[in-house]
């Protein structure tokens, strides 16, 4: 309730100084006003600048690291990769390569025991 009064009133009481000063005064505090803006929103944009300017770098560094690492490349793998693909396009059952790798292992069993 308190603030509610007083208030107006601060400002009324603030109004009719500022009012009352000579009028080189009020100038010199409206440049002194405008100077202080004019200087935040300076600050503020150099800010927005190193920010955007930071995140660019990092983005780009990002990617050049991400570019430069090597891929492992193995020959060996993509023709076991070749062998299981003729595998799966083979035409013939599936039980045929099942009853294969069982006379594999049996003969396996055979020359070792």
């Amino acid at each position: 309730m308190e603030k509610e009064i007083l208030e107006p009133l601060l400002k009324q009481t603030l109004d009719e100084r500022a009012n009352s000063l000579p009028g080189h005064i009020q100038s010199a505090l409206t440049q002194a006003r405008y100077s202080a803006v004019m200087s935040a929103s300076e600050a503020k944009k150099k800010r927005t600048t190193w920010l955007w300017g930071g995140m660019a770098t990092a983005a780009s560094i990002t990617l050049a690291v991400l570019l430069w690492q090597p891929v492992p490349f193995n020959p060996t793998d993509q023709g076991l990769v070749f062998e299981d693909m003729d595998l799966l396009a083979a035409e013939d059952e599936l039980g045929f390569y099942v009853d294969l790798e069982f006379i594999a292992w049996l003969d396996e069993i055979e020359g070792s025991g």
